[in-house]
């Protein structure tokens, strides 16, 4: 029979064993599905859109409320200047488009004073009219992230708890270099169009049936009508679609959903 050194080390092993279960169990999906947003969202960016005709229950909007631009210490405030028009119900997701000055002299501070009048402009689109959640559309490079970081957190304290909050997010930044893996959103919704360089390896990534690599960004797609992804999408995850002129009746019976 089994020695005592021998049931001890068993023991010990199932214990682990048991352990690692339990933890795999309780892992914490990044991800807050907020079952009151509709599983697919139109991003309307600047331009006239009427939208009053698509089922509100099947669809969400995310609109470009407003663009800021930083440079030096400044922060430039261009607010939607297109009209949109939507039902009454229509679940809305107001966009905030961040964009910096690269040119070395007006190259932005990022300094505190910025970051907390970003922190309140963003907070402003909340006073539109049926804003349901915000999202923040900033394609940082390496030096801004740090800055980006110190927002989204900040950010994050002054809304409240529950109040839906994501980013958009390059796909590049999903599949490889997790910089964002620990911000305070509830996603990323990873930009499956318009990826430059990186284009033709992530669709084969993709297309290969591989998933994203950085948790916060595996509750969601964002696709173009005009760059078809050739990839089966796993069930049940949002997808934001993005339409290079406005949308119609039309370009509905031509999503993959």
């Amino acid at each position: 029979m089994f020695g005592d050194s021998t049931i001890l080390r068993l023991f010990c092993f199932i214990t682990l064993v048991f352990v690692l279960i339990i933890s795999a169990c309780q892992e914490k999906n990044p991800i807050k599905n907020h079952p009151e947003m509709p599983q697919t969202i139109l991003w309307a960016w600047e331009r006239p859109e009427d939208l009053r005709f698509i089922n509100t229950k099947k669809f969400g909007v995310a609109f470009l409320a407003q663009t800021l631009i930083l440079k030096k210490n400044e922060v430039e405030f261009r607010p939607r200047r297109q009209k949109i028009d939507v039902a009454e119900n229509t679940y809305l997701i107001a966009v905030t488009r961040i964009e910096t000055i690269k040119n070395s002299s007006d190259k932005p501070a990022l300094s505190p004073e910025q970051k907390q009048k970003s922190i309140n402009l963003i907070k402003n689109t909340l006073e539109l009219p049926n804003v349901k959640a915000i999202q923040i559309d900033f394609d940082v490079v390496v030096s801004e992230r740090l800055f980006y970081k110190d927002l989204i957190k900040e950010l994050r304290k002054e809304l409240p708890s529950d109040f839906p909050l994501s980013i958009t997010s390059l796909a590049s930044w999903c599949i490889g270099d997790r910089w964002f893996t620990d911000f305070e959103i509830d996603e990323a919704v990873p930009m499956a169009f318009r990826m430059g360089a990186d284009d033709k390896k992530i669709r084969e990534f993709l297309t290969s049936g591989n998933d994203w690599n950085e948790p916060l960004c595996k509750g969601s797609y964002g696709i173009a009508l005009d760059e078809p992804l050739k990839a089966k999408l796993i069930s049940n995850r949002r997808v934001f679609y993005f339409n290079n002129k406005p949308w119609s009746k039309a370009d509905l019976s031509s999503l993959n959903r």
